[in-house]
């Protein structure tokens, strides 16, 4: 502004200047007009200034009314940059919703876990108690017969006798009178130890400590019918032992047991079985 001022000063001083000396060319113009025109030039350069003035105020109004509204404009919260916030902050929401989704069920799998185990003892418990129970019931048994080893005839009974004692220890065996059924089995056994019967009778023994939950017993007695070298109750025995120690809970001898009975009988119709005990080991 200031230069702008000087300009015009300039310019009227030039003009004034070469007025000046047209006039004294001329020698016309008489000093009254001259005066009138000097004036009326000072008038006119003082409104121009006024107006150039006042412009410029209106300018620098102008530029900090734009300033301002520029300012209000950089402050304010758009539509759009509200639904950006609340997006983020949904979807914030969302990421710790899955995290707590995370932790329940890696909470669940453990409870789970702790629950398989639990039932686990829980099995090994039980099996624990049966063979108490075994071993108690087999103190207060107190068997007549010994089944311990078989060296030979401990008695006379005829061929037909000992086929008709054994069918009646089968009978009380299919009657769930287990107790019965050993004592005449045990009874053939001490009569003679080397008759066609004798490793069935063995057998069934071993079936009834089974039916008893004596499990102890039932391995004893499937033990030995695999004694006898031509016995037909051999495949039967050696899968009754794999299920002995199944009910004991002893799983790793339920498997070697199930796994000789593939190896040593492969015919065995009872391989299909072991298998899908198994399976489920």
């Amino acid at each position: 502004m200031r230069y702008f001022k000087f300009a015009v000063v300039l310019v009227f001083s030039i003009f004034l200047f070469m007025n000046c000396a047209g006039t004294k060319k001329g020698g016309e113009e008489s000093a009254a007009t001259q005066e009138e025109q000097q004036q009326k030039e000072l008038d006119d350069i003082e409104a121009l200034l006024g107006i150039s003035t006042e412009s410029g105020q209106e300018s620098q109004a102008t530029n900090e009314n734009g300033e301002k509204l520029k300012l209000l404009e950089t402050n304010e919260v758009t539509p759009q940059q509200g639904y950006n916030s609340a997006s983020q902050a949904a979807a914030q929401q969302e990421i710790a919703a899955e995290k707590e989704k995370e932790k329940l069920k890696k909470e669940t799998q453990r409870l789970k876990k702790q629950l398989k185990e639990k039932d686990r003892k829980i099995a090994e418990l039980n099996a624990l108690l049966d063979q108490q129970a075994a071993e108690l019931e087999q103190v207060k048994q107190k068997p007549t017969g010994s089944t311990a080893g078989y060296t030979g005839s401990l008695g006379t009974v005829s061929g037909e006798e000992y086929k008709m004692r054994y069918e009646e220890g089968r009978a009380a065996f299919e009657n769930r009178q287990y107790r019965d059924a050993i004592q005449i089995f045990e009874s053939l056994l001490a009569s003679n130890s080397m008759h066609p019967l004798a490793d069935n009778a063995q057998y069934w023994i071993g079936e009834c400590h089974y039916a008893l939950r004596q499990y102890d017993a039932a391995i004893m007695d499937f033990e030995k019918v695999l004694t006898f070298p031509n016995s037909n109750k051999r495949a039967d025995a050696q899968f009754k032992l794999g299920l002995c120690y199944l009910r004991k809970g002893q799983r790793e001898k339920a498997l070697e047991e199930f796994n000789r009975l593939r190896e040593e009988y492969p015919n065995s119709p009872y391989n299909a079985r072991a298998q899908a005990l198994m399976s489920k080991l």
